[in-house]
């Protein structure tokens, strides 16, 4: 209680946000409760307009340019939610509302990999983009942070299951209570969708809400895009090789766990100098790009000897059976889903959606596997979302864009 309450103080003082007389900074077991909200941003509909039209893609200019008709508000919230060692943490996301129009559906857009705690939404509304451009469209659009990000200064939870689903569900509850202080009126239709990193997540949160709490939410639909569904599976194709481009991925992952489970010699999985050099590659203030630019891409000189062949040996006793815990391949949606993923992806195996695919379909799930061909992890993106507008327009449904 006495960090939440210091950081209360903090943002009262120092950022000298707006907030409602009726919302009382909660008691540590209620998560998901707004405790300190504040307005960040406004755009006129005019410059949403002007911002997409700096895109080469010739759909994204013609649909954005018909279909943007709202200005939007940004708020930023503070929560609280659970964290790894399950106790009380501190997390941070935004919304962003239509202006002028009622009986909104909400979408929350789960964001890809990002290693820098300042480059979220609840910081620059502009690094998320995505929701900006839905609730011009017409949607109640919520972008959680993830813990780690943001405000939170644990290490981010990179692929972990509940946690990632737990920041998110427990934000949409502080979306849900402050719609009610803004006196918005919610349709209570719910849509999920998220590429890369943001696929995982946003597969763990519609598993979690369909397996623990349907009767809180009505998802409509869910979009998980290039995710990395089976964690075993990506692990071991990405090892095939003795090159990976985005090595700050896969030491990412492996440092998150060792947080989360308590792996304290890193020295098991890296090499020196980066095993010394990783807890301070990812302490918040460097994004992926600069990370990969201090790992090799040779997997050889990343990795220890012994734990590399584990992994291809499929022996290793560690990381292994986490990743196995972790993946999302073990369950049957009753949500309509739709998989996007390019089949040239060089950093998500497209192998995670073919399986997922075929796993759920096997169980009578409603889902469909959208395959975009010659597709890389970044040229995938906007073919998969302008798909899935069309996709969401079946729903009779506000369109909206999505970009990561």
């Amino acid at each position: 209680m006495k960090r939440n309450l210091k950081y209360f103080l903090l943002i009262i003082l120092l950022l000298g946000c707006e907030r409602s007389s009726d919302v009382i900074a909660p008691l540590e077991s209620e998560v998901g409760k707004i405790i300190v909200y504040e307005k960040i941003a406004s755009y006129d509909s005019e410059f949403l307009k002007t911002l997409l039209s700096e895109y080469d893609d010739v759909n994204v200019k013609r649909i954005t340019g018909e279909k943007i008709i709202y200005s939007v508000e940004v708020y930023k919230l503070i929560y609280n939610t659970v964290g790894y060692d399950n106790k009380i943490e501190l997390a941070s996301g935004v919304v962003f509302i239509p202006i002028g129009t009622s009986n909104l559906s909400t979408i929350s857009i789960q964001h890809g990999t990002q290693a820098d705690r300042k480059r979220v939404g609840s910081v620059n509304p502009l690094f998320a983009i995505e929701g900006l451009i839905a609730a011009a469209l017409g949607y109640y659009a919520c972008e959680p942070d993830y813990l780690g990000l943001g405000i939170s200064e644990i290490v981010h939870p990179y692929h972990h299951y509940q946690t990632s689903a737990n920041a998110v569900i427990d934000f949409l509850r502080a979306a849900k209570e402050f719609a009610y202080i803004q006196n918005l009126t919610l349709n209570g239709k719910l849509f999920l969708a998220g590429y890369s990193e943001g696929g995982y997540v946003t597969m763990a949160v519609q598993r979690e809400i369909e397996l623990n709490h349907r009767d809180e939410f009505n998802l409509t639909a869910s979009a998980p895009m290039a995710g990395a569904y089976d964690l075993e599976l990506t692990a071991t194709k990405i090892l095939e090789n003795d090159y990976y481009p985005q090595p700050a991925f896969l030491a990412y992952l492996i440092y998150a766990y060792s947080k989360i489970y308590k792996w304290h010699d890193l020295s098991y999985f890296f090499n020196e100098p980066y095993a010394s050099e990783i807890p301070q590659l990812f302490d918040g203030s460097k994004n992926t790009e600069k990370i990969n630019e201090a790992l090799p891409k040779d997997l050889k000189l990343l990795l220890a000897p012994e734990f590399l062949s584990s992994i291809q040996n499929k022996t290793e006793k560690r990381l292994l059976p986490k990743l196995k815990e972790n993946s999302l391949i073990n369950w049957t949606p009753v949500t309509p889903t739709r998989l996007y993923h390019g089949d040239k992806d060089d950093f998500v195996p497209v192998e995670n959606s073919y399986t997922a695919y075929d796993y759920f379909s096997k169980r009578g799930a409603d889902v469909e596997l959208i395959i975009i061909p010659n597709g890389t992890h970044y040229t995938s993106a906007i073919p998969a979302i302008i798909d899935l507008l069309h996709w969401l327009e079946s729903f009779n449904q506000p369109q909206f864009y999505v970009i990561n």
